[in-house]
C-alpha cells in the first residue's frame, strides 16, 4: 500500500505531470516556489513547435533542406519562445489590470509557459512528419490527390492530435491564469480575448506599414505576397 501512495504523491509533486489534471494547484505551487522554473526549457519547447509551423507556412524548404530547417528551429527555439512568452504575457498582464487581476508579470508568464507542457508531444509528431515527408514538408505541400491514402490518414490523425493538445493547453492556461490573477475562469477568458485583439491590431498595423514601406501598396513582389500570407497564418495560430 505504501509504494503506490508514494508514487502518487511523487506524481502530484511533479509539475510536468500534475499540470495536466491539476493546473490551478500546480501553478500556485510553482509561482510560490519559483515562477521562473524551467522557463527556458518550456520556451524552447514552445519555440520549436511555433517555428516549425512558421517555417512550413513560409515554405522555407525552397531555401534549405529539412535537416537545415530542423537545425535552425532548434537553435532559434529558446529565444523565439522566450520573446513570445514575454510579449504575450506583458499584454495579458496589462489588460488583466483592467479586470482587477492581482498577479505580477512573472506569475502570468509562468502560467503561460507551463500551459505549453502538452505541446511537448507535438515535437515527436513534427519529427515523424519530417521523417515521412522530408524536404517536401517545407515546400508548397502537394494536393491531396498526390498523397497516398495512408499518408492522408496519417496527416488527419496528426491534425486531430494537435487539436486535442492545443485545446488541452488552452484549458490549462485559462485555469492557471485564473489562479494567479485571483479571478474566475470567465474573467480569464475575457483577459485573453481582449489582450489577443489588441495585440492582433498592433501586429496588423505594423505589418501593413512594413508592406507599404517596401512598396506593397503599389506593386507587391512574389516575396511580399509570401511574407504577407505567412503573417496571417502565423497570426491565426497565435504567437
Amino acid at each position: 500500500m505504501g509504494a503506490p501512495e508514494t508514487l502518487k504523491e511523487e506524481m502530484e509533486q511533479n509539475p510536468w505531470i500534475s499540470i495536466w489534471v491539476k493546473p490551478r494547484a500546480t501553478i500556485a505551487r510553482l509561482v510560490e516556489d519559483n515562477p521562473n522554473r524551467s522557463l527556458w526549457l518550456l520556451a524552447a519547447i514552445y519555440g520549436f513547435c511555433s517555428l516549425m509551423n512558421l517555417f512550413q507556412s513560409a515554405a522555407l524548404g525552397n531555401a534549405m533542406g529539412s535537416v537545415g530547417v530542423l537545425i535552425l528551429a532548434i537553435i532559434l527555439s529558446p529565444f523565439w519562445g522566450y520573446i513570445s512568452f514575454t510579449i504575450w504575457s506583458w499584454f495579458v498582464s496589462w489588460v488583466g489590470k483592467w479586470f482587477k487581476g492581482q498577479a505580477p508579470f512573472t506569475h502570468i508568464r509562468s502560467a503561460y509557459a507551463w500551459s505549453c507542457v502538452p505541446i511537448t508531444l507535438n515535437i515527436p509528431l513534427w519529427l515523424l512528419m519530417v521523417i515521412l515527408f522530408g524536404h517536401q514538408l517545407f515546400l508548397n505541400f502537394p494536393d491531396a490527390h498526390l498523397l497516398k491514402d495512408s499518408q492522408v490518414l496519417l496527416l488527419f490523425l496528426i491534425l486531430i492530435a494537435k487539436v486535442i493538445l492545443a485545446v488541452w493547453s488552452l484549458v490549462i492556461y485559462l485555469n492557471a491564469l485564473a489562479e494567479v490573477q485571483k479571478f474566475s475562469v470567465l474573467r480569464a477568458i475575457l483577459n485573453v480575448i481582449v489582450a489577443g485583439v489588441i495585440l492582433a491590431v498592433i501586429l496588423f498595423v505594423l505589418w501593413s506599414l512594413l508592406i507599404y514601406a517596401i512598396g506593397g501598396s503599389v506593386q507587391q513582389t512574389p516575396t511580399a505576397y509570401l511574407l504577407e500570407g505567412t503573417f496571417y497564418q502565423t497570426l491565426r495560430r497565435g504567437l
